[in-house]
C-alpha cells in the first residue's frame, strides 16, 4: 500500500509574486490531494489541479483577474447566493 507524500513548497502570490510556503499533499499517483498555506499573510486560491496562493490583502477581483491571466480558459467556482 502506498502512502500520500507531503511536501513543503514555495509558491508565489498569483497577483504580485510574494513567496509563501505551502504544505502540499500528493496522492501515490502524483495528483494533488490537499494543500494549506503555512506562511503568515497568505490564502489559498481554489484550484483542484494545482496549489495556488494569494496575499490576504488582494481583493477577490484582483485574484480572479490574475488567475484568468495566468491560466486562460480556466473557470473558477463562484460562490452560490442561493
Amino acid at each position: 500500500m502506498s502512502n500520500n507524500t507531503n511536501k513543503v513548497e514555495p509558491h508565489g502570490c498569483i497577483v504580485c509574486g510574494k513567496l509563501y510556503n505551502l504544505l502540499v499533499v500528493y496522492s501515490p499517483s502524483g495528483r494533488m490531494a490537499a494543500c494549506s498555506v503555512i506562511s503568515h499573510g497568505g490564502q489559498l486560491v481554489p484550484d483542484e489541479n494545482r496549489p495556488l496562493v494569494a496575499c490576504n490583502q488582494h481583493s477577490a477581483h484582483e485574484i480572479e483577474t490574475a488567475v484568468e491571466r495566468h491560466y486562460p480558459g480556466t473557470e473558477q467556482p463562484e460562490d452560490s447566493e442561493d
